[in-house]
Parts: structure tokens; C-alpha cells; sequence
């Protein structure tokens, strides 16, 4: 039975062409090819068993790069997404990767993708892969102890497409889901920094994009969990700009 994940990989398949990689990857590194990757992965339809460290240096540049020329915009969202759908992939099967393959950095990354394309199809698979992700790097538990502690940016991320989506108690049943489980990371978790969820990463660069995003959920229900969700995340904006961060 195929899983919303696997919905997602199809989406972003159907959308990608070689010729985005070819214009969005980084220089070849010697006799790798970046493009040959994701061409790769593109003809066969799945993810390799062996997950080949270069793709770290490819993910980097879709979800914290961006397209040399406005007219390119479009092209990026493809390579974008196609992107965040291989390291959510490669997250399910090793939820252990996420010191590499930045938790934070996939969900921005598909969520600003989503965004921008504005098919309901898309939202509505996102919306299905980001709480199942959760669920899976929750129960992660490496033989040292260590726990996956980005997993709630995934609920945060549900919450958002959620709300895109209109299904309100969604939104609110995500926000309770969001609560429980930043604290209990912070329990878990090794020297978290004081910040509500963001505080939860060492891996900062996309910090003011989630503020933005945050700015942008809505909460017509006033559900006390999304108020106090969306309350807590703008103290963290309101602190670091105290500091200017």
C-alpha cells in the first residue's frame, strides 16, 4: 500500500526533468556527478540503498539557495521539491541521518515549495507525510541515546498545511501534538537552547524563514494550543530582535 510519502516522491517526480538538474546542481565534484544523482533517481523512481554523501552538498543548495535569475523561479520550485522528497525518504529509512540530513531544513524547504506551487494535491499529501514523519523519528532511538530532536518542526509543519488546507481541527489537534512533544525533547535532548521549537536545532540558517512562516498561521478558532503555539514563537521573534539576530 503506498504512503503519502511515497505520494509525495511521485508528485515531485512528475514535476522535475533532468535540465533542472543540470541547471541547479553544484559543480560537479570530480569523477561524481551531482546531476547523474538525481537523474538517477529520477528514471529509476526510488531512492538508492546506499545514500551517497553528495547528496548533502545537493540538498544544501535546494533548501538554502535560490535561482541566479527571476526567470528560473519556477524551475527552482521543481528541483526544490524533488529535493526535499529524496531527504524525506532517506529520513524515513534512517531516521538516524538527521544529523545530516536537517529535519528543519527538509520541512521549510517543502513547505515554502507547496506554497509557491499552490496545488491543493500537494498540500493535501504534505499534510499526511509531515505527521507520519514525526511519528517515525519519535520512536528513533540511536544505540548512544541519541534522539531526533528536530522531529516537532514536522508537527509545526503539518500545522501549517493544515491551516492552508481550512481543516482547522487539524490544526489544533497538531498544535496539542506540538506541545507534548517540544517538551518532552527537551528533556530527552542534549544542551537545547531556551527557544521555543527553534531551539531545538543548532542548525540556525533557515530561523527567520520559520518566524515568517509562523507570522503566517492563522488561528480563527482561537484554539488555546494554536494560541499558545503561535504566542511562544513570537516571543522567540520578539527576543531576537531585541538581540538582532
Amino acid at each position: 500500500m503506498k504512503s503519502r510519502l511515497d505520494d509525495l516522491f511521485d508528485f515531485a517526480c512528475s514535476e522535475v526533468r533532468e535540465e533542472d538538474f543540470r541547471a541547479f546542481c553544484p559543480e560537479d565534484p570530480g569523477d561524481m556527478s551531482y546531476v547523474a544523482l538525481c537523474a538517477g533517481v529520477l528514471e529509476k523512481k526510488a531512492i538508492p540503498e546506499d545514500i551517497d554523501p553528495e547528496w548533502f552538498e545537493i540538498f544544501g543548495i535546494a533548501q538554502r539557495g535560490s535561482p541566479e535569475e527571476d526567470s528560473e523561479a519556477g524551475r527552482f520550485l521543481r528541483f526544490k521539491l524533488f529535493c526535499g522528497a529524496v531527504a524525506a525518504k532517506f529520513l524515513l529509512v534512517e531516521p538516524g541521518l538527521d544529523t545530516v540530513v536537517i529535519v528543519n531544513y527538509v520541512c521549510c524547504s517543502l513547505i515554502q515549495a507547496a506554497r509557491a506551487i499552490k496545488e491543493q494535491e500537494l498540500t493535501e499529501i504534505l499534510l499526511g507525510v509531515f505527521p507520519h514523519l514525526a511519528k517515525e523519528m519519535e520512536a528513533y532511538r540511536a544505540p548512544s541515546g541519541w534522539v531526533v530532536q528536530e522531529y516537532p518542526f514536522c508537527l509545526f509543519s503539518g500545522m501549517l498545511m493544515a491551516a492552508d488546507l481550512e481543516d482547522h481541527g487539524r490544526v489544533a489537534d497538531l498544535a496539542g501534538q506540538l506541545l507534548k512533544a517540544e517538551e518532552q525533547v527537551r528533556e530527552e535532548s542534549f544542551f537545547p537552547g531556551h527557544e521555543f521549537l527553534l531551539g531545538l536545532t543548532n542548525y540556525d540558517s533557515l530561523h527567520l524563514d520559520w518566524l515568517e512562516l509562523a507570522g503566517s498561521l492563522a488561528n480563527p478558532e482561537n484554539d488555546g494550543d494554536v494560541r499558545t503555539v503561535k504566542s511562544k514563537l513570537q516571543k522567540v521573534e520578539r527576543w531576537r530582535a531585541g538581540k538582532g539576530v
